[in-house]
């Protein structure tokens, strides 16, 4: 019977998409009454997991390997992080494999692959929900930065080695490769392995890697936090946002020449490495920054739609499910996941990935339709309960009990 919880997050604090369904089922979990255990890496510890029943944190206080100064540091704790493997060994002795589940969700920024070596020593019976692909791509997207486009090598092989896919340089694609190598002989030496997938492409990219070493798949949908007020009147609205990291597989550039090739107004809520260049290459685009809470409310209720033009195999991506429920149609990308929640035509559009007239003859298809039909499809067709907090932690608590039963 399940009494334990590990949850492996390399931040305790909400960084992003994986970051805030790992820390928030934390707590939802907890609150169902299991002791939950969050194993972090890097401070500091968000204040919404504080004074909550059940819910006990241990945050290591180290550093992003991208920030250290310390470079050589960083490449070995990149690696193989000694403390990290310290503390979760100290953790795991204390715990019984026949009542505990260690659900990793992110551990590349800083925790690194070492966690596994303890999960196997101990024999326990691992989750691991497929935010991204580190698990068999060295850089974690299936996505070649230096041509921009999806890449179709076959990740870890020779011939990934020896292409040059990475942000930065080839020289860091080597030491990712030979951290994925490390990786993947101590991450199948477990025997007790179970992948989570948050959608039907992110399982199909997924499958052919992973296959072999364990056939336990379950799918469990990501919680989300949607609108629960009146619906935006979007007929009268005239911005076509894009929300998301300003970098360059979320497709930026592309939202902005569709926006300036078309003379419509865009208006970007992100932040990113990317976003002063834009500034200056778009002056047409208005550039909010990352908003939450309230501001990001009022912006989002002067969208006319979402244009999400992703360029990489995006697992699950949140916002899109989140416009959905302020009544906002989406124009989406066809080899993303976001693809599944849109009815081409119907809720939305879907063009072909990467390609800017593509994107722009699904906007022009857009701004002569009766917008207003489409909202009320979309609202018609739009379940909320399926993406509640409650349901993603019933849905984990059955896909943990069916494994400490079955196995």
């Amino acid at each position: 019977m399940l009494k334990n919880i590990v949850i492996i997050n390399d931040s305790a604090s909400i960084n992003g998409g994986a970051g805030k369904v790992a820390l928030t089922s934390a707590i939802g979990l907890a609150n169902c009454g299991y002791n939950v255990i969050i194993f972090a890496a890097l401070g500091p510890v968000d204040k919404r997991l504080e004074n909550i029943i059940n819910l006990r944190i241990i945050c290591l206080n180290q550093m992003d390997i991208l920030s250290d100064p310390n470079r050589w540091r960083a490449v070995k704790q990149g690696v193989w992080n000694k403390v990290a493997y310290k503390e979760l060994d100290n953790l795991l002795l204390t715990l019984n494999p026949k009542d505990t589940i260690v659900h990793f969700h992110a551990w590349i920024k800083s925790l690194s692959a070492s966690l596994f070596s303890i999960t196997a020593k101990y024999n326990l019976k691992i989750v691991i929900t497929l935010h991204d692909y580190f698990l068999f791509c060295p850089n974690g997207g299936l996505f070649n930065y230096q041509t921009k486009k999806i890449c179709k090598v076959k990740a870890s092989s020779l011939r990934c080695l020896l292409c040059n896919c990475d942000s930065r340089s080839y020289l860091q694609k080597v030491w990712r490769y030979v951290r994925q190598m490390i990786q993947q002989h101590v991450f199948y030496t477990n025997k007790e392995i179970n992948i989570i997938y948050i959608s039907k492409l992110n399982k199909d990219i997924s499958y052919p890697y992973l296959h072999t070493h364990t056939n336990r798949w379950y799918f469990v949908q990501n919680p989300i936090e949607l609108n629960l007020q009146e619906p935006v009147n979007i007929v009268y609205n005239k911005k076509y946002l894009f929300i998301a990291r300003l970098s360059s597989e979320k497709g930026i550039e592309l939202f902005c020449r569709a926006m300036t090739d078309l003379n419509l107004e865009g208006c970007v809520l992100g932040d990113g490495y990317l976003k002063e260049s834009l500034q200056q290459k778009y002056p047409n685009v208005e550039f909010v920054g990352w908003v939450t809470g309230r501001t990001k409310d009022l912006f989002i209720r002067q969208g006319k739609a979402l244009v999400f033009p992703s360029l990489w195999y995006e697992g699950a991506p949140l916002t899109i499910v989140e416009m959905k429920s302020y009544g906002i149609p989406c124009i989406v990308p066809d080899q993303c996941s976001a693809s599944e929640e849109i009815i081409d035509g119907q809720t939305g559009y879907i063009f072909k990935t990467g390609d800017l007239d593509s994107l722009k003859l699904a906007i022009r298809k857009y701004e002569n339709a009766d917008i207003q039909e489409k909202q009320d499809k979309l609202l018609s067709a739009f379940d909320l309960n399926k993406y509640t907090m409650e349901n993603h932690c019933v849905e984990l608590i059955k896909v943990y009990n069916d494994i400490l039963d079955k196995y």
